[in-house]
């Protein structure tokens, strides 16, 4: 589908203007920048083409992903402070790319023969391993695992498009659409409220000797 192609596109740009955006805070140079970016965008995709023996990995059938990730690689050096002015619409185009990134990942590991357990742990996969490997570039904890709801909304969401598909509720192009705006609206609907998932709080000792530091 063409409008699924697009958004697959759009959610590559986004995800490599963060990765590039995280170099460029970091003071990398631009081909550190680049690497940062692709290994956002296309990091998850791979890590499940891998997995599920669907090899060459996507980047290596299509170059249009790299040209994306060197465009906005392009386009962050460029142009950063403008990308750091239109952040709140970063995270909007974000939020779509999560959606489709979790669908698509999703339909590929379905194709592929997995079981629908399997196929949402490649569609989450898909959708936030990249942000994992970017964090851990930079040396920095994975966003993920400490803050904000995202790879959950990714879960919910393809809960719901699986459900749907088991027992052909609706057309399989209306439950993509569906699924993958449940995911955008739980990931900004969270954003707004400031929501996430309950953390482990470190003991007072702990947390004063922190301090002490």
């Amino acid at each position: 589908m063409i409008w699924l192609k697009f958004f697959d596109l759009l959610g590559v740009f986004v995800f490599a203007a963060s990765g590039a955006l995280s170099g460029s805070r970091k003071n990398m140079d631009i081909l550190g920048i680049f690497v940062l970016a692709t290994v956002t965008a296309v990091g998850g995709g791979s890590l499940r083409s891998i997995l599920i023996g669907d090899l060459p990995i996507v980047f290596l059938k299509d170059i249009s992903y790299l040209i994306v990730c060197l465009s906005s690689t392009v386009a962050v050096f460029i142009l950063q402070s403008h990308f750091e002015r239109l952040e709140k619409w970063i995270l909007v185009f974000d939020a779509l790319g999560l959606g489709a990134f979790t669908i698509i990942g999703i339909n590929i590991a379905l194709s592929k023969g997995l079981s629908l357990w399997a196929s949402l742990l490649m569609g989450i996969i898909t959708a936030s391993f990249g942000g994992v490997v970017r964090d851990i570039l930079i040396n920095e904890i994975p966003f993920i695992f400490q803050k904000e709801i995202y790879a959950t909304a990714a879960l919910i969401g393809g809960i719901l498009y699986l459900i749907i598909n088991k027992f052909t509720l609706i057309p399989n192009e209306l439950n993509i659409c569906i699924s993958a705006l449940l995911i955008c609206a739980i990931r900004l609907f969270s954003l707004k409220l400031k929501l996430s998932l309950p953390k482990s709080k470190a003991p007072p000792d702990i947390l004063k000797e922190k301090k002490d530091e």
